[in-house]
């Protein structure tokens, strides 16, 4: 079978991953690609395999052999929809649509619409409500320009009693990851139904290893012993590539004033607490938080506004703060910047709106700056998600920041709106939009148990900054 899944879509360029499953070396050459109705070349050599004949840290059995690429289509008008087939032998297999993006960011009746989730567990029933509400969104005429998935798309360490209790050979461990991500992606129940209607950006948490992850966990047997540890980590960094994209590379894409960075803050973890980012990752990061002008749109897999976890065992998964060198670097750029930031999260197991105030001052410009942080989490809940939760129900932000006294984030305290408390699984929908110079976010928090309903669980708007 074939699959077509929109990943980073732009103004004026689309990628798409295009997926053969079940197929044979011979049949690839029969694929075809069409946008538009216009072909697109699909090159023969740019073919990859799940798994990869030099797959390193285990020896691969085939479990799920596929073979995927991605596709850049350039040449595409912003700001209208587009349709796009994968064939085989002349037969349409595989479908997809998109929006690319607007050139500029419009007033309220022209928003930006952003659709914002995280942890999605395909063993709870109601995972499947999910492409439901996504659907019903779709026919509200609300459809997103592009969906964040802001981690945990997949828990590989998931039931946990599977992981907790047994111990798993790595041939079982590849049956296992396996299957978990052909129920998420290509199952009706899990994603499949989701993913290809719209732009898809991904950025990967701890359950697309283990809780914890890269750390060995309490959690996952497995992973406390190096060899399968270092199988495990292998197979699903390969799974992760092959599904979603080389998160670990940073994409950066733009909606004047809007500036989206997504900075994946798991592929490059090292065990300790020692780095987050590799060099890389930090210097793209640097380039992009010293930009002058606009409004910066950060994607992480973690919060930022966090205290450190207080807590070393292998049940807990370390929070951003725990690395306290390089979130001090981060939480300095944020704090330094001469424009507003604002955070797009998950991981927590709720949702959450909180912001952060800097004065005009002479040395950050002449206006003043906010750095909000939004956190859409779950859209489906993992069993037993109170064991894996960081909090174990809804918290407030902390009024300070975990950084040294004389950091320049102290200068700013952390601001909670507790008019959203929420446990429930749903998703968050962000329609961004300028007055002027003056950006704002109309929040609107969708439950899976909204489905029935005519309007969402919560809708408020936020002052995002100002954007001269």
């Amino acid at each position: 079978m074939l699959y077509l899944v929109p990943h980073l879509v732009t103004q004026r360029s689309a990628r798409l991953w295009l997926c053969a499953r079940g197929l044979d070396q011979a049949q690839l050459d029969s694929v075809s690609l069409r946008v538009n109705g216009i072909d697109v070349p699909v090159p023969a050599a740019a073919w990859q395999r799940f798994p990869s004949a030099k797959a390193a840290g285990w020896q691969p059995v085939g479990a799920m052999p596929l073979h995927y690429q991605f596709i850049d289509k350039d040449g595409l008008m912003p700001d209208r929809p587009h349709q796009a087939s994968a064939n085989l032998n002349g037969d349409r297999a595989a479908q997809a649509s998109f929006l690319t993006l607007p050139e500029q960011l419009g007033d309220e009746t022209r928003p930006l619409r952003v659709l914002l989730s995280s942890c999605y567990f395909t063993g709870n029933k109601r995972s499947r409500l999910a492409s439901s509400l996504f659907s019903q969104l779709d026919r509200n005429g609300i459809r997103p320009h592009v969906r964040i998935w802001a981690g945990d798309q997949v828990y590989l360490d998931a039931p946990w009693y599977e992981f907790a209790i047994k111990a798993h050979s790595a041939a079982e461990l590849e049956r296992l990851h396996s299957a978990t991500y052909a129920r998420t992606w290509f199952d009706e129940q899990g994603l499949g139904t989701i993913l290809s209607k719209g732009a898809n950006v991904f950025c990967t948490d701890d359950h697309e290893w283990w809780n914890n992850a890269p750390e060995p966990s309490g959690l996952a047997r497995d992973t406390r012993k190096r060899k399968t540890r270092e199988a495990w980590s292998a197979m699903a960094r390969e799974l992760a590539s092959a599904f979603q994209g080389d998160t670990g590379t940073v994409r950066r894409f733009r909606v004047p004033p809007l500036d989206f960075l997504v900075l994946d803050a798991r592929v490059h973890r090292s065990e300790c607490c020692e780095r987050l980012f590799s060099d890389d990752q930090w210097k793209q990061l640097r380039a992009w938080a010293t930009e002058p002008q606009g409004l910066g749109v950060l994607v992480t897999g973690q919060p930022a506004f966090e205290t450190t976890s207080r807590r070393r065992g292998s049940f807990s998964d370390y929070r951003l703060a725990d690395y306290e060198y390089e979130y001090a670097a981060l939480m300095e750029l944020l704090g330094r910047a001469t424009r507003s930031t604002t955070l797009l999260t998950g991981d927590l197991h709720f949702s959450r709106v909180a912001w952060s105030m800097f004065p005009a001052s002479a040395t950050t410009g002449s206006v003043e700056r906010r750095v909000t942080e939004l956190i859409s989490s779950p859209l489906a809940l993992v069993a037993g998600g109170d064991l894996l939760s960081s909090f174990g129900g809804w918290t407030a932000a902390p009024k300070k920041a975990s950084v040294p006294a004389r950091h320049p984030f102290n200068g700013a305290s952390m601001h909670t709106d507790d008019s959203l408390r929420s446990l429930a699984e749903g998703t968050m929908l962000l329609e961004v939009y300028r007055r002027g110079q003056r950006v704002f976010c109309m929040v609107s928090h969708w439950r899976l148990s909204d489905l029935d309903a005519a309007r969402p669980f919560f809708r408020k708007e936020y002052l995002l900054g100002i954007a001269p």
